[in-house]
Parts: C-alpha cells; sequence; structure tokens
C-alpha cells in the first residue's frame, strides 16, 4: 500500500508561517513572564532606574526563614445573595439584619524533618549559590563574596553590620530549633535591612562607604529576606447565615509542596538605591513539584513535637489538632532546592527586564 503525500497550498504555507511566529514570539516571551511575579521590578519597575545597564552583580545579603510551624487562617464573609436573603426576611418581620456575617477556619502544620541547625546553614550557602549561578546564567557577572569581603573598601560594611548580623542569626544552640522559622545567614553574609530599616543604616557616612565599594565592585548589590514554608494549605470556608443561625464549614488540603510566602528585596547599585521601599514577591510562590511525604494528625506526638520547639508556659495547645509533615531530611532538602532553583530563575529573568530592558 503507497504512503499519502500531502501538499500544502499557498494559503495553508501563510497560515503555518503565521503558527511558527506567534510559536516563536511565545518562546522568546518566556522571560518577560517573570516580571508578572514580583513589585518594583520588572517593564515598569520603579527599581529599573537603579539596575539600568548594570551588567555586575553580588549578594551580601540573604536573609533565609524557614519554617517550623504555619498557622494559616482564612476568613471568609457570607455570600452576597445570602445577605440579601436574609436582610429581606428580617424586613418582612419588621426587622433588621445584623449585618454581613463571617467565618473562619484555621488550619496549623508541624514539620518533621529531622533538620539541625547545621542543616539549615549548610542548606542556605547552597540555596545562595543556586541564586548567584541562575544570575549569571542570565548573562551578568556575579562577584564572588569571599572576594568582595577582602577588598579594602568593603571591610567598613563589613565593620558596620557584622554585630547586627551575630543578633539575627539562627538560634544560639541546636536546642532551640523550632520556634516558627528560623533565621539563616549563607557564609559570607552580613544583614543590612528588612522592612522596618529601609535606609540600611543611610545617611552620609553609609553613602560614603557605599560609593568607595561601588567605586572597587563596579558591582550592585542585591539584598534579599525570603521564607520558606514546607508545605502549601488550601482552605475552602463557606459561611451559612440562615435563619437558623449562622454555621460555618471548611474543607482542608495539605499539600506535600514548598512555597516562598514572603519576599522582599533590594538593590544598591552605582546607579541609585536603596529606594524608600522594598520591591517584592506579588503572592506565594509555590513548587510545581511534589515532595515525598507523609501528613498525618496525632495529637500526642504534635504535643511532643511542640515541646521541643516551645517552653513549657508558652506551648501551644494542639486541642485543634495541628497536621504534622513528615519528610525524610534528604527530601527536604531537595524539595527545598528545587522550589529554590525554581524562584531563582524567574528572579533572573526579572533581573534582566530590569537591567536590560529586555
Amino acid at each position: 500500500m503507497g504512503s499519502l503525500k500531502y501538499f500544502p497550498n499557498e494559503k495553508t504555507k501563510k497560515m503555518n508561517k503565521i503558527l511558527l511566529t506567534m510559536a516563536v514570539a511565545m518562546i522568546t516571551a518566556g522571560p518577560l513572564l517573570a516580571q508578572d511575579l514580583f513589585d518594583g521590578i520588572g517593564a515598569k519597575g520603579m527599581h529599573n532606574k537603579s539596575l539600568k545597564n548594570q551588567e555586575s552583580f553580588y549578594i551580601p545579603q540573604l536573609q533565609i526563614g524557614f519554617e517550623t510551624y504555619v498557622e494559616t487562617t482564612q476568613v471568609q464573609q457570607e455570600s452576597k445573595l445570602s445577605n440579601l436573603q436574609n436582610n429581606f426576611a428580617a424586613h418582612s418581620k419588621g426587622k433588621q439584619y445584623g449585618g454581613r456575617q463571617s467565618g473562619s477556619a484555621r488550619v496549623t502544620t508541624i514539620l518533621e524533618a529531622g533538620m539541625e541547625l547545621a542543616d539549615f546553614q549548610q542548606l542556605a550557602d547552597e540555596l545562595h549559590g543556586i541564586l548567584e549561578d541562575e544570575i549569571r546564567k542570565a548573562g551578568f557577572n556575579v562577584l564572588d563574596l569571599e572576594t568582595v569581603n577582602k577588598m579594602d573598601s568593603y571591610q567598613k560594611i563589613l565593620e558596620k553590620y557584622s554585630d547586627k548580623t551575630e543578633k539575627k542569626q539562627g538560634k544560639a544552640s541546636d536546642d532551640d530549633i523550632g520556634a516558627n522559622a528560623i533565621k539563616v545567614y549563607p557564609q559570607n553574609t552580613i544583614f543590612m535591612f528588612d522592612e522596618k530599616s529601609l535606609m540600611k543604616g543611610g545617611g552620609p557616612a553609609f553613602y560614603g562607604m557605599i560609593k568607595k565599594v561601588h567605586e572597587e565592585t563596579k558591582a550592585g548589590m542585591i539584598l534579599q529576606n525570603i521564607v520558606i514554608d514546607f508545605a502549601t494549605v488550601e482552605l475552602d470556608v463557606d459561611v451559612d447565615a440562615g435563619r437558623k443561625g449562622k454555621t460555618t464549614t471548611a474543607e482542608m488540603k495539605v499539600l506535600p509542596k514548598m512555597s516562598i510566602t514572603y519576599n522582599a528585596f533590594d538593590f544598591i547599585t552605582p546607579k541609585g538605591g536603596p529606594l524608600g521601599a522594598p520591591a517584592r514577591l506579588k503572592s506565594d510562590f509555590v513548587s510545581n513539584k511534589e515532595y515525598n511525604g507523609k501528613i498525618y494528625s496525632d495529637k500526642a506526638k504534635a504535643e511532643s513535637l511542640f515541646s521541643k520547639m516551645f517552653s513549657l508556659k508558652s506551648r501551644p495547645n494542639v486541642d485543634f489538632d495541628p497536621r504534622i509533615v513528615s519528610i525524610s531530611k534528604e527530601d527536604y532538602i531537595a524539595a527545598a532546592k528545587d522550589l529554590f532553583t525554581q524562584y531563582s530563575q524567574e528572579f533572573a529573568k526579572a533581573l534582566v527586564v530590569g537591567a536590560k530592558g529586555k
């Protein structure tokens, strides 16, 4: 049996050409999509003035908070239709309806991964390296911090911020691990800013130090604050404010997906910065991969985990039946690195848009 052959006419050729052009445009536009993830950096970002034509960067601050337990709460208002019906019902009896009702639901998740302080520290070092690598892959020069720390101009920066970093860094001992988020600074990094210190030590003396650093490095600083959560919680809350009284129901899902739940960052470059308000991630950045883990409820186990995290006076009550998220140390580390690689790729794309206008 002979094979069938297809000969496209001119109209089909033209259509195929259009489709191919659209496909190429979509691929080319890929890096630009990252700008939609952030406020303050991208096509119209307020930080672009500082970033314009900047070719070199280094990351002296990457404060990472690793969540160890999380309380997720969702408040839901009575629907407009229900509110309207209840208003009509009340008015028909010569009464006033008490206003739009609301209800809420809460889920607490606890991490069980066998992570010690040294593990969090090593992981933070690796995440810092991932962010540097992805920015390099995007076409920028990234200075090694070990080299920067040896520069004469950078010594006053280290002197000014080393003590502040020491106070912020992690926990005093492994026994303290568990108090919500473990804040860790990768090796050779320092704490320079958060949203309570928007000027990052500002004033003439600060800008004098920064100017000397810029002259020696020719590079811009990227200052990052990030919080990594170990699970993604979905809550579907429903409020029924009927004639028999208000009832609230909720459906809950705890998914084995890591996410970045907080991210604020700023830039200090030879062209300007820092600004009065940091740039930030618009919403939670959720990993597109699930990890291998067990999610279960066990009040006795939850109380035992909380006993390790808190003193007797401040330990939370477990009557609300929290969910334990159990992951092996290896899977936790792999999932965190995978999430952070995805994030770093998107951040690097947005940096291209801000610095190169592409």
